[in-house]
């Protein structure tokens, strides 16, 4: 078999995967947009596009916005609060149907379109977007570098990439972050059971993330290097960001893979 085909077949898993996460994972979306994480995004969001938001005003357009990996629609949502025209693309059909179904209910009229299509293969023409915003895509990648070569591509100069995401399921790699995550778990519950994997879910995920790049190796680190080989300029990263934006529930549950919160520019 060859590694195309490897590719192809995991992300054929990927995508039936979160098919049959949708509702539940939307679910955690709705409790997330009607309570603590909707206004702590957005500002967190607002002031990381600030001054992208001012350059494009000053030329007299509408920002661009690309949601990577959409899901349910939660950056959709907080991008088109900024007065931004947002395409939104996500592998997964049944989560775009629940992403049309929130944003419909959340910011009626707003200018949102929606792709089904790989995040690595976007179907964009080069320098089509302002800002780039994804939250917990990067990890499922295939072929990460790939991934973020094409998210550069789509990028207008000078345009700003966000990425959230963590350590995702390196804890099946590294036995002190899992001894860490099975003390953090042991007691704490963030999700009920109308927005949580089972355990099947579970355990299907974890056979998924194992063949996954990125599960073995330390990131950030990893992420900064490739952004900056691949020409990105004023790499940061903030590895403090799961402080700012996880709720004390989520930081009780989710510590021994804290999110971090990755800026770049074009």
């Amino acid at each position: 078999m060859t590694i195309a085909q490897v590719r192809d077949e995991l992300g054929a898993a990927i995508g039936e995967y979160w098919d049959n996460r949708a509702q539940t994972y939307s679910n955690g979306i709705q409790s997330e947009l009607a309570g603590y994480g909707r206004c702590t995004w957005q500002r967190v969001l607002a002031h990381a596009i600030e001054s992208t938001c001012d350059a494009v005003a000053r030329e007299g357009r509408t920002m661009r916005a690309l949601d990577l990996g959409c899901g349910p629609g939660f950056f959709s949502i907080l991008l088109a609060d900024e007065g931004c025209a947002v395409d939104a693309v996500d592998m997964s059909a049944k989560m775009l149907e629940r992403a049309r179904a929130n944003a419909a209910q959340a910011v009626p009229g707003a200018s949102i379109a929606f792709h089904q299509c790989d995040a690595a293969d976007l179907p964009f023409a080069s320098e089509s977007f302002d800002v780039a915003v994804s939250r917990n895509l990067t990890w499922l990648m295939r072929d990460p570098e790939a991934a973020y070569a094409e998210w550069l591509r789509v990028l207008r100069p000078g345009g700003k990439l966000l990425v959230f995401d963590a350590n995702w399921y390196r804890y099946l790699v590294d036995d002190d972050v899992d001894a860490a995550r099975r003390s953090d778990q042991a007691n704490a519950q963030v999700y009920d059971k109308g927005s949580r994997a089972t355990d099947d879910e579970e355990r299907r995920c974890e056979l998924i993330a194992a063949e996954l790049p990125l599960t073995s190796v330390v990131r950030p680190q990893w992420d900064i290097q490739v952004l900056e080989r691949l020409g990105a300029t004023r790499v940061s990263v903030n590895e403090q960001a799961w402080q700012d934006l996880w709720s004390a529930d989520e930081q009780a549950y989710y510590g021994s893979s804290p999110l971090f919160m990755i800026e770049a520019r074009k």
